[in-house]
């Protein structure tokens, strides 16, 4: 997966990019690293859920741009 610069977080898929978090933490070697890097994968998902709750998107479906 690439990096995406600042600027640019708002125009990817942030679901897509939580669940590809969580598949390459889950294959990760037991231990504290995998713990945590399912926990922030996690925390992805979550804020991409809250993501499409709080940001507004414009009629035609695309997220609005503000800034």
């Amino acid at each position: 997966m690439t990096e995406l610069p600042r600027n640019d977080l708002g125009s990817h898929d942030w679901a897509a990019r939580a669940s590809e978090a969580l598949a390459r933490a889950e294959k990760l070697p037991a231990g504290s690293m995998r713990s945590e890097a399912i926990r922030k994968a996690e925390q992805r998902g979550f804020a991409a859920d809250m993501r499409k709750w709080l940001i507004p998107k414009k009629p035609n479906g695309a997220p609005k741009v503000t800034g």
